[in-house]
């Protein structure tokens, strides 16, 4: 499987990568949603990063990408939860569940 992951946290670009490598899918590491390949199977966005502001690239992604977007961020932010979905991504996780559910997140 092919996934692309906006993500700018070295501990997540690690896990990320480490993960798909063990499962044998594709990561493409992005900073923004026009570098997102157009076939990918799904999108990670984390949505703490301050490489790019996530809920505008969540709305471009929307527009031009139809795999799912998975969306994570740091535990108790309501707000943000709710302007990432509204935004458009499929699901919106903590940070902790992310890391639990990686393996099914990338194969």
């Amino acid at each position: 499987m092919k996934i692309a992951a906006l993500v700018d946290d070295l501990f997540f670009f690690s896990k990320i990568s480490s993960t798909a490598k063990q499962v044998g899918s594709e990561v493409v590491f992005c900073r923004s949603a026009q570098a997102v390949p157009a076939d990918v199977m799904r999108i990670c966005v984390d949505l703490n990063s301050t490489a790019f502001v996530a809920i505008s690239e969540i709305e471009k992604l929307k527009r031009t990408h139809p795999a799912p977007i998975v969306a994570f961020l740091s535990h108790g932010q309501l707000d943000l939860k709710r302007r990432a979905e509204e935004a458009g991504a499929a699901e919106v996780i903590p940070r902790s569940r992310f890391v639990e559910r990686l393996p099914e997140l990338v194969s």
